[in-house]
Parts: structure tokens; sequence; C-alpha cells
């Protein structure tokens, strides 16, 4: 199959099992050109450029503009998702490799930085498991900030794509704030509030490994970063140029590895308070350090809220995210103890993502003000 040359000039020759996936390229190449243009207008350096839009070709294909150390390289990483057992085994598997070998002709980016993975269904449902690989580690930006990515090794990059507006959002509300990120995964919204200049930040995480990789992203944006994390020479402290960045902001920026869960009640106990808290559970989790409890985000998210509400400082503000596609909100329970929610989904969607406005719901938490939650607090 032959496909136009990105960099102009002869055609390439793509060799594919099924010469219908010409139609993939086309709408590939069709995508990337609008979303190209978007992201050099909007100054976004990682985005989404394609996202099942053709059924056959069921995938996520996210570009990344490489920084610091890789200034200058692209990468692709691509997804396949599991198909319907409808779809012969074997007919899948064909389709994607026409995609793998399509990607790199029609973006213009170097075979060896394509990376692919695997979605598949893990047991107890919202969870994925990756079909495995090996670590490739680099940087990538968001709004200026060096953010390291692993392209190889996680199924996820490092960097959720579909939060880009709502870390954006949270960075310009923390300014001036004592800031506490939950769930906080690789702490790229912790960078954000630092970044503007948040008075203090906590990020508190079960996983040392995601702690250690928020550690890491704190240093090479010259943030010096205080507990639980354990930076390793040699993987932190790198700025754009690939030196050690210089230390910047007067804040400071504490590490807590916990049970987000339990944690917040001890906080509640020793009567810690913030300005601001961005909370963002997985779907469901049975990580063997939570012990003998299960995490639902559907099931649990009510006492999950009402205790960081007890954490809000007068005039508070909580950030509430969550990717369960068929998500509602306990409005009854939350209102009972005195905590008001208010949906801004729509507002948190950026452009890549409109084709999936439920790829996530995000809402704004609050302390209500009433006899009962008073009572209960």
């Amino acid at each position: 199959m032959a496909v136009a040359n990105p960099a102009g000039g002869t055609e390439l020759s793509v060799e594919v099992n099924d010469a219908a996936s010409a139609q993939f390229a086309s709408r590939l190449r069709k995508v990337a050109r609008e979303r190209r243009k978007w992201a050099a207008r909007e100054g976004v350096a990682c985005y989404r450029l394609y996202d099942g839009d053709l059924p056959e070709y069921a995938c996520a294909i996210d570009l990344y503009e490489g920084a610091g150390d890789a200034e200058g390289i692209l990468y692709a990483h691509v997804a396949e998702y599991a198909p319907p057992k409808s779809v012969n085994p074997d007919v899948a598997r064909a389709r994607f490799e026409d995609v793998l070998a399509i990607v790199p002709a029609v973006l213009g980016i170097r075979p060896d930085h394509v990376f692919s993975k695997a979605r598949l269904r893990a047991r107890g449902g919202g969870q994925y498991r990756d079909a495995g690989g090996r670590s490739y580690v680099t940087h990538t930006s968001e709004d200026g900030l060096v953010c390291e990515i692993d392209l190889g090794g996680y199924l996820d990059t490092g960097i959720f794509l579909d939060h880009r507006t709502t870390r954006e959002m949270v960075g310009k509300m923390a300014a001036g704030k004592r800031f506490l990120n939950l769930f906080a995964y690789t702490g790229v919204a912790t960078l954000h509030a630092a970044a503007a200049g948040a008075a203090s930040t906590t990020t508190v995480d079960l996983s040392q490994t995601y702690l250690d990789w928020a550690a890491r992203n704190l240093e090479a944006n010259g943030f010096a970063a205080e507990g639980d994390a354990r930076v390793e020479g040699g993987r932190a402290g790198k700025g754009r140029g690939g030196r050690k960045a210089a230390s910047r902001g007067q804040g400071s920026h504490e590490l807590v590895r916990a049970d987000v869960v339990r944690w917040v009640q001890e906080a509640r106990r020793g009567r810690r308070t913030w300005d601001l808290i961005f909370v963002d559970p997985p779907t469901f989790s049975n990580s063997k350090a939570m012990g003998r409890r299960t995490w639902d985000v559907q099931r649990d998210h009510a006492e999950l809220l009402i205790g960081v509400s007890r954490l809000l400082a007068k005039d508070g503000l909580a950030v509430f995210s969550c990717n369960l596609r068929s998500f509602k909100p306990d409005r009854e329970a939350l209102a009972k103890c005195g905590v008001a929610i208010e949906d801004i989904t729509a507002s948190t969607i950026p452009h890549d993502f409109e084709r999936n406005p439920r790829i996530h719901h995000c809402y704004l938490v609050r302390r209500a003000v009433s006899a009962e939650a008073e009572a209960d607090a």
C-alpha cells in the first residue's frame, strides 16, 4: 500500500495484511493534520490523535513531543483495545499489525519510537492489565513543565492526557494555597500547583514507584521534594538542558506513601486542613498493600468525599475526578453530610477527547453549611 510521505516527495510503500487498511491510513492522516495545527496553536506537546474512530481499527494513538534531553523527538503510543467476541482474534491481530505499520509512515515517526500496548480487561472490572513491554523512559512537557514518561514499561505512560484541562485549572486555583493531591499517580497535578505558586503541596499515593516518579518530576522542574520518595541518581533533577534544575519557589513539597482512604481519616483526627484538594481515584483497586479491603469508586466515593470535605479549610475547594463511564454521585448521602457537589465535566474535556465526552467525570466539592453536617463533623 502506498501512503503520502509526510515530508513530501515520493510516496512511501507500506506492507499491510489488508488493503482495506487504506481507510485507516486516510483517517489518521486527516485527523493528524488537524490535531497538529491545534496543538501548535495551543502549545500542547502531548495529545490524542485517534481513539477508535473506525470500529474495525480499535485502538488509541497518542503523540508525544520530546522535552529536555529528548527535545525535537516525536513518539507515538498505540494502545490496542480488546476486540469484542464477535471479531475473529486473527483478524483483529492482523488489523493491529497494519496499524503499527501505517502509524510511523503517516506520522513521520521512526518505527522504534512507536510503542504499542494491549488493553485487556482485568478481573474485577474497571482496571486494565498491560500486555507487557520493556521500559522506555523519556520526557515530554505540559504547559512548559518537563514530565517524565515511560512509553514501554506500563500501560499508562505517566500522564493522563484527558486530564490536561483539569490540571491546568487546578494549577490556576492553587496560587498561594495549601494544596493536597490524593491518589496522586506521578504528581503532575502537584507540579502544576507548585509552578503556579502554591504555598505548599502534599502528595499522597500508595505506590512507592509513583511517589519516586512524582519526586523526579518535581526536581526536574526545580522543586525540592520532601518525605517518602526515593530519588535515584541519574534519573532525577534533569531540566530542559539535561542538567540538574535550579531550585525554585518557596513552598514545601511533601510526598507521603499511604493508603489514601486511611490517611484521610488520620488527617481528620489530626485536624489538618488544606485550601485546595485534588482527588482522582482509580475506578477499582485490590492492591495487596490495602490488605483485605478493596476500592470501588462508585461504592466508596461518598465516604471518601465526606472525609475530604472535612479536610477543607474555610472557603476551601476540592476537585474530584474519576474515569468510570457509568459513575453517578450519591448526592443524597453527600448532602446529608453537608457536602455540596457541582458537575463541571463538560468544561474539563480537552479538544482531543471531544469524540469521547464520557472519558471522565469531574466535580467541584465544597463543605456546605448545615446544622446536621456541623453535628456530624
